[in-house]
């Protein structure tokens, strides 16, 4: 069936015999126009639309990060702590005195990230290393503080030479993600 525009009515013009009414909108002050209900209809569609992209359990996925690092997209690391953690507050960084979000690692700071994941590479006396052993052999997890902001804490290694002895540290980067 083709929709054809002359055949829709005019708002303004009254069908032969009249108009039976139907009471449903008694109601109102005002009779509600054509252009009104399409909005209302529209706007019903839209609000439908954004609140499905809420419904339902979204199945967590790796994301992947430089180099190939693969990360949880998910709150937690229920593989490799089934009972949860302590969040530990950081050691350094930009988030020192914020809540804690990282478990683990000797050290754990922001100073130790590039792009929002652990540093990689000789950076003077620092060689940084990522490691995908901590998390069920994913490199980082992502976790929300009480105050609603989610970081990633991304695992990795840092080796130290001074004075002729070496040093290597587990060290997590704490990330802003949102």
């Amino acid at each position: 069936m083709t929709l054809r525009l002359d055949l829709i009515p005019h708002a303004d013009v009254v069908p032969e015999g009249g108009y039976s009414s139907t009471g449903g909108l008694r109601a109102l002050r005002t009779p509600a126009s054509r252009r009104g209900v399409l909005r209302g209809m529209a706007l019903s569609a839209l609000t439908l639309g954004t609140l499905s992209l809420t419904w339902g359990d979204r199945k967590a996925h790796a994301e992947t990060g430089p180099g190939g690092l693969e990360g949880w997209d998910r709150n937690d690391c229920k593989d490799a702590y089934p009972q949860g953690y302590e969040e530990d507050k950081d050691t350094g960084g930009q988030f020192r005195t914020a809540a804690g979000a990282c478990f683990g690692g000797e050290f754990r700071s922001s100073e130790y990230c590039a792009n929002g994941w652990h540093r990689s590479g000789t950076f003077g006396a620092e060689v940084y290393a990522t490691v995908s052993s901590s998390c069920s052999g994913k490199n980082a997890w992502k976790w929300r503080t009480p105050d609603g902001r989610v970081y990633r804490c991304s695992d990795g290694n840092l080796t130290v030479t001074k004075n002729g002895t070496t040093n290597t540290y587990f060290t997590i980067c704490r990330a802003l993600v949102r």
